[in-house]
């Protein structure tokens, strides 16, 4: 199971005409990617008040205190229309990439109800007392007057369709999910899935699983890029993995022989945990003792 790609991008980015939009590692969720409250292109017209501002807070499009689809994280969502797939059957170790299916109970499921493109950012079970209500017809990789596709931070290539990870039902070319991950350098479970016999078991960290803020690594240093940055090691910020209990439900954490990884293993939605752009949970360069976020479970 040597994976060598890039961390997927579990994340909206889009930049104003001239000007990119990024997210300041470890800020928290104001002003990110996802923050809803501030974002002009998810402040669109209603569909329930013509003409009236959307004044939904930053917390409404993913959650709901009263009458969410679950109590689990009060989810808000309208769920994801079709299960998921990969490209391939297997890694190189022979893992089997295991499906995703609309009844998962991984956090993946719930990333790729908006980045699969095919749900709208503002379509939510319950909005100012509106079932099953539209705030925008927003979707990932979609393009919006006064927006562009096309960023300097990309180097002027299209950004929009970068962060469609799901089209169709094809998690093509994208970091594996819901997979197992080698904890203590064993062979793990997790979503029917199992460590593939060629896997080099040693070529894995035994326990990447949120290291301490004492430990090094784990924040950006200040830059021009992250002024406020305050420096390496004062971050609690790196992998997450979790565990698969009976029934399929997922829980955060590792437990031996049943760990696996989701998207919010590399990437904290809210912004909290991450150490870097696109909202990851370490450095999208570096090294491993700066909190390179590949060499966090990779030993290479």
């Amino acid at each position: 199971m040597k994976l060598l790609k890039t961390a997927m991008l579990v994340s909206l980015a889009f930049g104003t005409t001239g000007v990119a939009l990024a997210s300041t590692g470890g800020a928290g969720i104001y002003n990110t990617r996802h923050d809803y409250a501030t974002r002009s292109n998810y402040l669109g017209t209603q569909t329930d008040r013509p003409g009236v501002a959307n004044t939904a807070g930053q917390c409404m499009y993913c959650h709901t205190p009263h009458s969410a689809v679950t109590t689990r994280l009060l989810w808000n969502k309208a769920p994801a229309t079709a299960g998921y797939t990969w490209d391939v059957s297997s890694t190189d170790g022979g893992t089997a990439l295991g499906a995703i299916t609309t009844a998962y109970k991984g956090p993946s499921i719930k990333c790729l109800a908006c980045h699969d493109g095919s749900v709208a950012i503002g379509d939510v079970a319950l909005a100012r007392g509106k079932l099953s209500a539209s705030l925008n017809s927003f979707k990932v990789g979609s393009t919006i007057a006064g927006y562009t596709s096309v960023s300097a931070t990309f180097g002027g290539q299209d950004a929009s369709t970068r962060f469609v990870i799901g089209s169709g039902g094809i998690i093509s070319g994208s970091h594996p999910i819901a997979v197992p991950y080698p904890f203590n350098q064993a062979v793990n479970t997790y979503n029917s899935s199992t460590t593939g016999a060629n896997v080099v078991l040693s070529e894995f960290v035994a326990n990447p699983h949120q290291v301490s803020v004492t430990s090094v690594g784990g924040g950006q240093t200040t830059s021009t890029k992250y002024p406020a940055a305050s420096g390496l090691g004062n971050q609690n910020s790196y992998i997450k993995l979790y565990t698969e209990n009976g029934g399929g439900v997922v829980t955060a954490g590792p437990t031996a022989g049943t760990t696996g990884m989701e998207c919010s293993t590399c990437h904290d939605p809210h912004n909290k945990q991450t150490a870097d752009d696109w909202m990851l949970r370490g450095t999208n360069n570096g090294v491993a003792a700066n909190g390179y976020i590949c060499t966090q479970c990779h030993i290479k």
